[in-house]
């Protein structure tokens, strides 16, 4: 007998969302990212959020072009129109959202206030049942990499079940780095 247990938004995410308003410098976001340990924050000047950016938007939007970070704000760079999600919607259903969309963060909205956020490795951690969908989403922008070499990506082992940042494809399975000594050793 299957037991139907609905897991929402509200299990997995992390109700503390560090935020910033949109006129916060690129270095001073860049250094609150860094001392909390954190890839993103959000950004809003109410209650609702705004925008969100990241380290990769840094990189690539400042660092890569040799700006000065203190002089540009995180406003300008931030992604906008985000996709969030509602604390009450099942898990499984924003993790196909996160797939679809092909993004690692969602912010969590209840009646136009941010309450937190939802990020694949909270998802993991919670549901590790949906890494599936979320390897699933890795597996197909594989497909359509048209380079020779593939790019290892983060999720949980498919051997082991442990998640760990850097997955390599060994016969259609995404495994971490033991598994694939032992896959390949065989």
């Amino acid at each position: 007998m299957e037991m139907d247990t609905k897991v929402t938004v509200h299990d997995a995410m992390t109700s503390r969302v560090i935020t910033v308003e949109p006129q916060t410098s690129v270095a001073e976001a860049a250094r609150i990212m860094t001392e909390r340990d954190i890839g993103s924050l959000i950004i809003k000047s109410n209650s609702e959020p705004e925008g969100l950016i990241t380290e990769s938007d840094i990189i690539a939007k400042v660092v890569s072009k040799d700006l000065k970070a203190s002089q540009i704000q995180v406003g300008d760079l931030m992604t906008q129109n985000l996709i969030e999600v509602h604390p009450g919607s099942e898990l499984n259903e924003a993790a196909r959202l996160m797939a679809k969309n092909n993004i690692r963060r969602l912010p969590v909205v209840n009646d136009g206030v941010l309450v937190g956020i939802l990020t694949t490795t909270d998802v993991v951690s919670v549901s590790p049942e949906l890494t599936e969908i979320l390897v699933e989403n890795a597996r197909m922008e594989t497909s359509l990499d048209y380079s020779n070499s593939p790019e290892p990506v983060p999720g949980a082992c498919e051997v082991c079940g442990n998640y760990i940042e850097y997955l390599d494809e060994v016969d259609g399975k995404f495994v971490c780095e033991e598994c694939k000594e032992d896959l390949e050793g065989e």
